[in-house]
């Protein structure tokens, strides 16, 4: 259980940090087209829906127990 904890938490700080760094990146102007901007948007979309979906499944987890 605690590995699973462990390994929940570097799950969920590494797809933060990654949409952060997108975020980032967009905010200093770091686009160069209009396709790198969808690119880093669904980029985005794609991990917090990542995130959305771990949540669920370790709340589903809770429930189970």
């Amino acid at each position: 259980c605690v590995d699973a904890i462990k390994l929940a938490e570097y799950l969920f700080k590494t797809l933060r940090q990654r949409q952060n760094n997108i975020v980032d990146s967009l905010s200093a102007g770091n686009v160069q087209s209009m396709e790198d901007y969808k690119f880093y948007m669904g980029e985005l979309s794609a991990l917090r829906s990542l995130e959305q979906d771990l949540k669920e499944t370790l709340q589903m987890d809770n429930i189970d127990e």
